[in-house]
This record gives structure tokens, sequence and C-alpha cells, in this order.
């Protein structure tokens, strides 16, 4: 009888294993539904959008400032003042008279200036900004995928951490039948007391076992809310791998090509480059052109006189930078200097995505290989169960042996499981290491973010701003 109930209990284990971990749980969620939830409520991207409109304005400004200035000035104050003067005889024989002078002057004026010859500074403030802007775009794409691989991650942890759960709930299962046929089998002589503790102590191990994989989960299920931003609800079993490069080499080839984060290296350079010229400007004459328009009036009250008028001015404002304790060669040097981090930069990124390909790509051909093997280890260790469990029935071997031998087979179901998570993540890191992970390259359903609408709402409408307090784009300024 407790030969039966144990090979019930094995059965169940193997259909839950087949049915509930290998090919997943039946779900209504599936990684692309997890994909689109991260990517539209990720407060990274959202952060990263909103400073790419600043790097937006910032350039915005450099290009304004060609087209110079003109501001509007005015002043307007009253003056009373009284002084006492000595006049006719009085009962003191003095005679004090007192002798008023109102005025309010009023000034009115207009002031304009456009720069002229400037050494290049705005032309090269223009550009560094413009690669800023460039660069802010690359940064974004960077935070895309990794939002994206986030996702992914968290999704496969927390069905990893499922069939853990299921994988140790059925090993408790397997032990607890164990240990009955164990105590059944000492209760009429056939085994000793020893058989019976090894099973309690195996029991107690499984279940310890449960409770480290419940709350792992537990903690995938908090990771996979951070990175999604709503609670993991039956999860399906992923898609097949987006296609992947058929080399480590091409892989390699592809990241330098257009990895973000060494696209927007690169573009540092340029930026550092423009901005060497911009020190260099300050080396060099400054010529503005000028004008202003100034309306006056100070009459006097007292006497009547008006000084009414309005004066004009043009002309040619220029600067030469003659003597600055060394300041202005100091920038250019310190810009000089920034050229040089900026190169180093790109060697350093350029290495980091290499070594991140690499790994990506050993991580998946050893899943891989890890997931072939762990089949075999289960075909193996199946059988090597239910050999040692036939031959303890017939005494050959101790209720010890058949504990080891489940162990055994529930570690390499344990192995399956974690390679089959290990592959799918090193197949989307891959991807990741790149430049491929893209809600674009991945074909998710969502509205693509166009980096080009704001720059161009922008200029249709220069001079408006949100005045009710908002700051959030889409509300504002999106048509």
């Amino acid at each position: 009888m407790a030969d039966s109930r144990t090979r019930r209990a094995a059965a169940v284990a193997v259909a839950a294993l087949v049915c509930g971990v290998l090919a997943g749980p039946s779900a209504a969620e599936t990684l692309a539904d997890a994909l689109v939830k991260a990517w539209r409520s990720s407060p990274d991207l959202m952060a990263g959008r909103a400073q790419l409109r600043a790097l937006d304005e910032r350039e915005f400004q450099a290009r304004a400032e060609r087209f110079g200035t003109v501001d509007a000035e005015g002043s307007y104050s009253y003056t009373n003042r009284s002084v006492a003067g000595i006049g006719g005889a009085s009962a003191t024989g003095r005679n004090l008279t007192a002798n008023r002078d109102d005025a309010d002057p009023l000034s009115l004026g207009l002031t304009g200036s456009i720069p002229i010859y400037t050494g290049g500074r705005i032309e090269n403030r223009s550009e560094a900004a413009e690669r800023a802007v460039l660069g802010g775009r690359e940064f974004l794409v960077s935070t895309e995928q990794q939002v994206l691989l986030d996702a992914v991650t968290a999704y496969e942890d927390v069905r990893r951490d499922i069939a853990l759960v299921e994988v140790a709930r059925s090993n408790v299962r397997v032990i607890s039948e164990q240990l009955r046929a164990a105590r059944d089998r000492f209760e009429v002589g056939e085994v000793t007391r020893t058989d019976v503790s090894q099973a309690e102590a195996r029991l107690a191990a499984a279940r310890s076992t449960l409770a480290a994989t419940t709350g792992a989960l537990a903690r995938s299920r908090q990771a996979y809310l951070a990175a999604v931003g709503e609670p993991p609800e039956d999860l399906q079993p992923p898609p097949p791998l987006p296609e992947l490069p058929a080399t480590e080499a091409e892989a390699i080839a592809l990241a330098d090509a257009r990895h973000p984060d060494l696209q927007r290296a690169r573009l540092e350079v340029e930026r550092a480059e423009a901005n060497v010229k911009v020190a260099i400007s300050g080396l060099l004459p400054q010529v503005s052109l000028g004008a202003d328009a100034t309306y006056t009036d100070s009459t006097l009250f007292m006497d009547g006189r008006d000084n009414e008028g309005v004066d004009t001015r043009i002309g040619l404002n220029g600067r030469v930078p003659l003597w600055t304790a060394g300041r202005n060669p100091s920038a250019v040097r310190e810009a000089q200097a920034r050229v040089a981090e900026a190169q180093a930069d790109v060697h350093a990124v350029a290495r980091t995505i290499r070594r991140n390909v690499s790994n990506a790509w050993s991580g998946l051909q050893v899943a891989r290989a890890s997931i072939v093997a762990a089949r075999e280890q289960i075909r193996a260790a199946q059988l090597a169960f239910d050999g040692v469990r036939e031959e303890a029935t017939l005494g050959a071997r101790t209720t010890l042996d058949v504990l080891d031998a489940d162990q055994e087979l529930q570690r390499a179901r344990a192995d399956l499981i974690q390679a089959l998570r290990d592959e799918y993540v090193a197949g989307y890191s891959l991807l990741s290491a790149v430049g491929s992970l893209t809600a674009e390259h991945l074909g998710l359903a969502v509205e693509a973010y166009d980096p080009d609408d704001y720059p161009n709402e922008v200029a249709r409408s220069p001079y408006e701003y949100p005045r009710d307090g908002t700051t959030e784009w889409s509300t504002r300024w999106r048509p």
C-alpha cells in the first residue's frame, strides 16, 4: 500500500513538472503585454524624455542668441523741493519766504543689440547644443533598452520562481510519502528508526527549501512590480527568442555600429570640440550693432521750463580682450582637456560594450548547453530514482538511498528551470548589448515617441509656454 502511494506521488510530481514547469503555466498576460506596460509607465523613460526636451530648449536658446535682443526701459519720479529765503519785514524784523520747485521726470526708451562678429562663439555654441541633443536622444534609447531588459528579466524571474516553488512543493509531497512508507516499514520491522529519522530530516530540509523559494518568488514579484508597473498575473510562456546575431563577431560589429551608448560617446567628442572653439572665441574681438531711442520729459512746474525730447542713437560696439590674467587661455586649455577626456571615454565605452556582448553571447551558449545537459540529467535521474525505489521495496536499498536519488532528480529539475530562464534573459541581453532592444525593433504595440515632435512644436510657437503650472509636455504641446 505504501509503495502504491509512493508511485502515485511520483507520477503526480512528474506530471506537475511537465505540465506546470517546462511548458509554463496557462496565463492571461504575455511577455509583450508586460513590455508594453513597462514602456508606457516607466518613470525612467518619462524623465529621459523631459531631459531631452530640456536639451532641445538649450539648443533653441543658443540659436536665438544670433538674433540679438531688444529691451524696453522706463522710469518716472516726482520731486518736491522747498528752499527757504529772506523777504520783507516782520514782527521780528525778518521776512521768510519759501520757494518751491516741483518736477516729475519721465523717461521711456528702447535698446537693441545684434551681434555682428563673435569669433564663432554663437555658431559653435549652437553646434555644441545640437550635439548634446543628439546625445540625449541616444541616451533615451539606452534608457529604453534598460527598461525593456529589466521587464524581460523580471518576467522570467517570476516564471522561474513559480516553477521552483512547484518543484519544491512536489519534493515535499514525495518525501512525505517516503516518510509514511518508512514509518509503515518500521512498524513491521523492515527498517530501523534511523531510516525514519533520515526521512524526517529530509522532509524538514525540503520544507525549508520551499520556504526559501516562496520568499524568492515574493521578491521577484516585487521586482516585477517595479519594472512593469503592475503586479504579475498568470504569466504565459514567452514566445521564441527574436532573431539574434549568428556569431559573436557579428554581434560585436553590430554593437560597434549602432549601440546608443557608443553613439552618445562619439557625439560627446564632437560637442567637446565645438566647446573648444567657443572658448577660443573668448580671445577674439566682439562686434555688435547697437541702437536705442529715449523719450524724456523733465518739466519744472515752477518756472515752466520744458526739457521734453527724444534722443536716438545707432552705432557699432566693439570689445577686444587685452588682459584677463590668463583666464581665457585657461578656458581654452580646459576645453581641450575635455576633448581628450571624451575621446578616452569612447574607447572605454567601446570596451565595455564589447565585454557585454561577449558575456551575453557566452551566457546564451552556456544556457543552451545547460538545457541539453539538464534534460539528459532529468531522464537519467528519473530512471535512477525509479530503480532505487523499487530496489528499496526489496530490501536492497535503504531509505537514504531513495532520498538521495529523489534529491538528485529535484536538483536536475531545478537546474533545467534555471537554464531555461538564463537562455531567455541572455538572448535579450544580447539584443541589448548590440543596441537592438527597442520597442520598434520588437514590434511592440505602442505609440512611437518621435523626438522631433517637441522641437517642431516649439518652432511653431516659440513664444508660448505652459502658464497653468503644467510641466507634462503631452498635455500642453502635443497637437
